[in-house]
């Protein structure tokens, strides 16, 4: 996909001045990591966190992975954070050691620190797209880190990558790696590649030098108005200095961005991730889109497959691993959940999955199965046309849906066009002016959601169920008495 096809803003809303009971979530950064497999994505994020320089064997990607079999063959296949933190000084928080557990050392960076960023290490592997495309969709970051090996230039995942961050409007910065062991004519080709997609795709790129105000130029790149490239080693740590600086002036995008509302409306929190912790019970993880929810409130779990919400109270609240008495809009955190009321079976990990939120009960919440929205086809080999189907990525949520009605007889590649789509599994919780993506293999094209059809409604989950008449079994064949004798 090229990002020149895609049709976005140069620039983003001034970020206006947070009020003072915000200023955690002005100093608490999102940073999506993204680019091809083999680009060094996991390897440049320990090298930021645990403030140790790699061997060049990959010795400290291992303290980012999550998985044994991710060690094992080198690559990421879940999405990892890791937290990296700065005092009032902009001096980075050391972690006490490289080993630590990622509990431990986010607890004890969290705790030193007056600004928190948070890595969040995606796949770059095609195979892992989905979870690539709900990283930056669903976990909301403020920026996208396009991480590019000197040595191997621009590939097709890199720009898919690259595409889908600027069709959702995410501030990007370039990060070229490997410049210890590529040849300099190399790295000079690559670079210039990089200068030529991003001005197809409307964007600024400057080379950062060792002189550049990175203070200023980190203003910059939060309107969205320049992309910047640095130049770096993880082996050598040339240009990581510099890289750092940099990253401790940035600021958060939350009160920028249309997605997130302020702490004084109805409550809304989306949920990306769910876990069963022993001595706890269900823990869910997510973005705070709206609203404050603190201890002990009572607020509204769902839609569940029949497109129901279930009151839930709020047991516990950890932000950034610290716990807390209230969580606002902006935040990331994790709620300790059970069920609230007459329910006698506690609250299981299976009743729970990724796409679902917790409301405000003043909300009245209402699940739905259609949604009409204006869409753009980014590539697409053939014709798009009623009953198509393919996978949707609306925030957390990533279902098949299909094509209901279109306002024209086909849409193509390039084309535009009113699409009402129809969700296929389970209805879901979504909102008028809310992007969606939507994929088949690659992404096919993206849009924004006009406006939800509550009218329409399944009694049934999988849609109508036929009823096949039960075959007669045959009767069971008489014992044979034997004649007496």
């Amino acid at each position: 996909m090229k990002p020149a096809e895609v049709t976005v803003p140069t620039t983003t809303p001034p970020c206006t001045t947070p009020p003072e009971e915000d200023k955690t979530v002005q100093n608490d950064i999102r940073i999506a990591v993204i680019g091809n497999v083999d680009s060094g994505k996991s390897t440049l994020v320990g090298v930021l966190t645990k403030c140790v320089l790699d061997n060049g064997n990959g010795l400290v990607r291992q303290y980012v992975f999550n998985y044994p079999h991710e060690k094992e063959n080198g690559r990421t296949s879940s999405i990892a954070q890791e937290i990296m933190g700065f005092d009032a000084k902009l001096e980075q928080v050391q972690p006490s050691r490289a080993k630590a557990s990622k509990a431990e050392l986010c607890t004890q960076v969290a705790a030193a620190s007056a600004k928190c960023i948070t890595f969040i290490d995606l796949c770059g592997h095609e195979k892992y797209l989905k979870t690539t495309i709900f990283g930056l969709v669903g976990m909301v970051p403020d920026y996208a880190m396009i991480v590019v090996g000197a040595n191997m230039g621009i590939s097709r995942m890199t720009k898919e990558h690259l595409g889908i961050a600027l069709a959702l409007g995410i501030p990007c910065l370039i990060v070229l790696t490997k410049i210890d062991i590529s040849p300099p004519e190399v790295t000079q080709k690559t670079l210039a590649t990089l200068n030529k997609l991003l001005h197809g795709a409307h964007r600024s790129p400057q080379n950062v030098k060792v002189e550049d105000d990175v203070a200023a130029m980190a203003k910059l790149v939060h309107g969205g108005s320049i992309c910047p490239i640095f130049c770096v080693s993880n082996v050598t740590g040339e240009g990581i200095g510099k890289f750092k600086q940099f990253l401790g002036h940035t600021s958060s995008r939350a009160h920028a961005n249309p997605l997130f509302k302020t702490p004084s409306d109805p409550a809304e929190f989306i949920i990306d991730g769910i876990y069963a912790v022993q001595g706890v019970g269900v823990v869910v993880a997510g973005t705070m889109l709206a609203g404050t929810i603190s201890l002990n409130q009572e607020v509204l779990l769902g839609p569940d497959p029949n497109g129901e919400f279930v009151p839930v109270s709020i047991r516990s609240i950890h932000f950034n691993r610290l716990q807390v008495e209230k969580a606002v809009a902006g935040q990331a955190v994790c709620f300790g959940i059970k069920y609230h009321g007459g329910k006698k079976e506690p609250l299981k990990r299976s009743n729970v999955r990724k796409g679902m939120v917790l409301v405000a009960k003043t909300i009245v919440p209402r699940a739905v199965w259609e949604f009409d929205a204006d869409v753009v086809i980014l590539q697409h080999a053939t014709m798009i046309q009623e009953k198509y189907q393919s996978v949707i990525h609306c925030g957390v949520i990533q279902q098949t849906a299909e094509v209901a009605r279109m306002d024209k007889e086909y849409l193509k590649a390039k084309d535009k066009g009113k699409v009402t789509f129809r969700f296929v599994h389970r209805p879901e919780y979504v909102h008028a002016g809310t992007t969606i993506l939507f994929r088949e293999g690659s992404t096919r094209g993206i849009g924004k959601i006009l406006s939800i059809n509550y009218d329409y409604k399944r009694e049934h989950p999988l849609g109508p169920q036929k009823k096949h008449p039960k075959k007669k079994q045959p009767a069971p064949p008489q014992p044979v008495e034997s004649p007496a004798s």
